[in-house]
């Protein structure tokens, strides 16, 4: 103990200096244990030899020197190695111990894909290499979440899902956000993203899918309460709660699970509405899909729905609320003028006629408005449009049956998400992605906000395995 104390009580020394000598000495004893650990291992381990599988040929190639970074500093030592004709170099000890194929530990890849997800390379080892000094950089940081990205897929196969008790209501929402890509003069197979330079404009933009899957109990809302949310969400902007949620929005999801997909629509739908049916056990459960009226969503969403015989469950695709009132209140504008304090009745008026399942009368409505006034030309467009989105959209709108039945009436929570998983780490200043260096992001990304980053990373560990071991004779 006056080994460890010694030189702080004899002077006076800040109680944060004192902190990170003593995080020193721990280190290094740790370091000192583990070293001592692997040692001992390789002692146990001699005379295990890889079992050959399927006839392969495996030939002893002698010891071969391992470098391991954990997260108490650096190790070095030799190990026997062997190749394998068919699965490469194996190593006895390495999968004893489960190292990875990689210097770093799964402790490092773990802390520097979260600390990526949510912002930029460099940042993601800050916090590691002021505390543990192990001299990581802003690159080692981007090549393990490339690795760690195409692993995704796999493990959201394999992963069980559970199934919610009793019959509840699942829900699937798609929606669309673009991702700022690398234009082609500036792709360097070096670099996933590069910075914009001065007076450089933002390059293009690749739309990627997100899926949110999740399910809840049914909640009966009258039409006033919905048209209060809107009401203030429209008129004042107080109410938006920062996060692309708002107070009408229907916030009692459970086993929120999300997805995104650059440039796949067909992959994000049949994955989402897949999810959905590996939950939905119970005969009385239910499945609704929230949606703006993003272009193709609707087809796509029948065509899966289809595909995962779940035509006798499916409740209908719900058109955004939020949505319809910002045609509405275009409208209002349109007619009365944005200054107007008309607006507000009139608003309200026809919001209780849309969520009435009134929306032929309110179609009528506006259609006597551009044939029966003298609004100028661009005012009539703007009514001719809500007039076309609702037409369109007409059977996607039947609210009074949906609030009835207790569905969500709002898209907010992909919506929400698209700001979470996309846009929050995408489009971060100067961003610009490679297709694959998104797609790993957005995954990667998915994992950390769908809480499951510990079980991924014990899953990539088990994945990395390859050695099965035998005594020798």
């Amino acid at each position: 103990m006056t080994l460890l104390t010694g030189s702080y009580l004899d002077e006076d020394v800040a109680i944060a200096e004192m902190e990170r000598g003593y995080l020193k000495q721990v280190l290094v004893l740790c370091l000192s244990l583990l070293k001592f650990v692997i040692q001992m291992k390789l002692d146990q381990k001699r005379g295990v030899h890889p079992v050959s599988l399927n006839e392969e040929a495996i030939k002893s190639k002698g010891k071969r020197v391992r470098k391991y970074l954990s997260l108490f500093g650096m190790i070095e030592f030799s190990r026997p190695s062997y190749c394998s004709d068919q699965r490469g170099m194996l190593y006895v000890l390495d999968d004893a111990l489960s190292m990875p194929p990689i210097q770093w530990s799964y402790n490092i890849q773990e802390l520097t894909a979260e600390g990526s997800s949510q912002g930029n390379y460099r940042e993601s080892v800050k916090i590691l290499n002021t505390l543990l000094d192990l001299g990581l950089s802003g690159t080692a940081s981007e090549r393990n979440l490339s690795r760690l990205g195409p692993m995704v897929d796999q493990y959201y196969e394999e992963k069980e899902v559970v199934a919610a008790d009793g019959p509840v209501c699942f829900c699937a929402s798609f929606d669309g956000k673009g991702v700022p890509k690398i234009k082609p003069k500036d792709r360097d197979s070096s670099r996933k993203f590069s910075r914009l330079g001065k007076g450089e404009k933002r390059g293009i933009k690749q739309m990627a899918t997100v899926g949110v899957m999740s399910w809840f109990e049914p909640m009966k809302r009258d039409k006033n309460t919905i048209i209060k949310g809107l009401m203030g969400f429209d008129m004042d902007k107080s109410n938006d709660t920062g996060d692309g949620r708002h107070k009408n929005d229907n916030r009692w999801h459970q086993g929120i699970h999300r997805r995104a997909f650059l440039a796949d629509q067909d992959k994000a739908i049949d994955y989402g509405i897949g999810y959905i049916k590996a939950m939905l056990k119970h005969p009385k459960s239910r499945l609704v899909v929230p949606v703006d009226a993003g272009i193709g969503l609707e087809d796509k969403i029948i065509e899966y729905v289809k595909k995962y015989d779940l035509e006798d469950r499916f409740d209908g695709i719900i058109l955004d609320i939020i949505h319809v009132s910002e045609y509405v209140w275009d409208c209002a504008n349109a007619v009365f003028g944005e200054q107007s304090k008309l607006r507000t009745e009139w608003v309200r008026e026809m919001l209780e006629d849309l969520l009435d399942s009134k929306t032929q009368k309110v179609i009528d409505d506006l259609q006597n408005i551009v044939t029966k006034t003298t609004l100028s030309d661009t005012k009539k467009d703007k009514v001719q449009k809500a007039i076309t989105y609702f037409t369109n959209h007409a059977h996607k709108m039947d609210y009074n049956s949906y609030l009835e039945k207790g569905y969500p009436v709002s898209s907010a929570l992909v919506e929400s998400n698209c700001k979470h998983l996309v846009k929050d780490r995408m489009e971060l200043s100067g961003m610009r992605w490679s297709s694959q260096g998104a797609q790993n992001m957005m995954d990667i990304r998915a994992v950390k906000l769908n809480g499951d980053m510990q079980d991924f990373i014990s899953f990539a560990r088990q994945k990395d395995r390859k050695t099965d071991l035998r005594k020798a004779a």
